[in-house]
């Protein structure tokens, strides 16, 4: 859903966000990595751009809505949504224009979606 320069700044905030807490853990690290694999992008050199560079790169409300659910995916899925996460992602929420109510809501389906995930493995047990 994203073009090329959505997809880079995409992972460049999703860097930021993952390594907000000081601590990278495997389930991070491999959540990106699949996101980059599933957009076919290899690393990507960015550093000095702000977050609110990053944010307003995307140009429509469908990818920042995508952007943003695959952030606080990402956020979430080391099972713990560190301070530091929760205010990197509230200013790419900023930038991205999203008020309180909508970013709840993004919220509330990711949260819905992890634990949904969770059942499923869960089911797949032996």
């Amino acid at each position: 859903m994203l073009d090329d320069e959505e997809k880079r700044a995409f992972v460049l905030l999703a860097e930021r966000v993952i390594e907000a807490d000081g601590i990278v853990v495997g389930s991070e690290a491999s959540a990106l990595a699949a996101l980059k694999a599933e957009m076919g992008v290899d690393d990507v050199v960015g550093e000095s751009l702000s977050v609110e560079e990053l944010a307003t790169t995307f140009k429509d409300r469908r990818s920042r809505v995508a952007a943003m659910l695959e952030l606080l995916g990402l956020a979430y899925s080391d099972s713990n949504f560190h301070m530091s996460e929760v205010s990197l992602v509230a200013s790419v929420a900023y930038f991205m224009e999203f008020d309180d109510t909508q970013i709840d809501l993004l919220e509330e389906w990711v949260q819905d979606y992890v634990g949904l995930v969770r059942k499923a493995l869960v089911l797949m047990r032996d």
